[in-house]
């Protein structure tokens, strides 16, 4: 018996989310073609913001410009995931005590989000949650952020690897050098 190969109009998804088991989707580049022929114009505006991550729940601080900037600066291994509350001074105080708190339960990277007095945005992207810690800890896809006055990342030196450090009174992020 001879088997059929695939035909070239064909389009494999595999889709994973953390909260579904992962699967694949096969469809033809016809059926693709038409599901897209039906959409209306509204549709096809919502299609273009699909690549964005879902803000669960909204951001108070980051605009759609900002999540798509700081998207595209994300390691592919974290890309596609929905970005999810887990502290905010606005929700939960201005703890450090409560910020390590919240970050316990995580077992992912963390985003980090600051307006300062000035209104300027900034932060880091941690690749591993907020703790006490008595030495450094955390890789070289670390990396700082600003907003201002242009988006700007600030990546790992290679010069150390003091990417993060937690105690009672202080959150240390760099990149070194």
């Amino acid at each position: 018996m001879r088997g059929r190969g695939l035909p070239l109009d064909i389009q494999i998804f595999y889709c994973a989310r953390p909260d579904q088991e992962p699967f694949v989707k096969i469809i033809t580049v016809e059926e693709a073609k038409r599901r897209k022929s039906t959409c209306s114009y509204y549709e096809e505006e919502e299609e273009e913001e699909e690549g964005l991550p879902i803000l669960q729940p909204h951001s108070a601080l980051l605009e759609n410009m900002h999540v798509e900037q700081l998207a595209r600066c994300l390691p592919a291994r974290v890309q596609g995931y929905p970005w999810r509350l887990a502290y905010s001074t606005l929700e939960h105080g201005t703890s450090l005590k409560t910020l390590y708190r919240k970050s316990a339960s995580l077992d992912s990277p963390v985003l980090l989000v600051i307006k300062d007095m000035d209104n300027q945005l900034f932060g880091a992207y941690a690749t591993h949650p907020f703790k006490f810690s008595d030495h450094y800890y955390g890789t070289g896809e670390t990396f700082l952020y600003t907003f201002s006055p242009n988006f700007k990342v600030f990546k790992w030196s290679g010069e150390n690897s003091y990417f993060i450090n937690g105690d009672i009174s202080s959150l240390e992020l760099g990149g070194g050098g």
